[in-house]
């Protein structure tokens, strides 16, 4: 199982980076030991094509850029961590919060990042709302809840 599990990750995945060699807060999937950056062959699969990439419904956020999802229910988000590309999406929870979610490898749990913002990009519109082939994955929950603060009520003093 070890060995098809390699042999799986080694196909998918162009590098495996120990936690430590990131800039991964660590509150940030606390159970994560490793990120898994993004190998061509996915990328390509996926789409992606260095250079064609239009970003279109992307906007500029506050932590990176964001992208309503297609059917409306969370936002995609991608964000610059070090020299790397964090895949993530933004679940509405009510009117007032949002709970943020990573795409993880389903080998292990481990992030999904990429090497550009494009190639981000191009990943979580590709696995919106679902990661389907080539990408054997899921969205986890990071261990972040985003408030809202645009839609809380407005509350007088008096």
């Amino acid at each position: 199982m070890e060995r098809l599990k390699h042999n799986a990750t080694a196909h998918l995945f162009d590098q495996v980076l120990d936690r430590a060699q990131t800039e991964m807060p660590e509150w940030y999937l606390r159970s994560a030991q490793e990120v898994l950056v993004a190998a061509p062959h996915i990328l390509s699969t996926s789409g992606h094509r260095p250079g064609t990439f239009h970003a279109a419904g992307w906007s500029h956020g506050a932590s990176g850029f964001k992208k309503v999802s297609r059917d409306g229910k969370s936002v995609l988000w991608v964000q610059p961590c070090g020299k790397f590309w964090i895949v993530e999406r933004s679940i509405y929870l009510d009117a007032f919060y949002m709970q943020d979610e990573a795409l993880v490898s389903a080998f292990g749990a481990r992030p999904i990042w990429t090497r550009t913002r494009q190639a981000a990009m191009e990943l979580a519109e590709h696995c919106d709302p679902m990661p389907w082939t080539p990408v054997t994955g899921y969205w986890a929950d990071v261990g972040n809840v985003r408030v809202i603060s645009a839609r809380l009520p407005y509350r007088s003093a008096g």
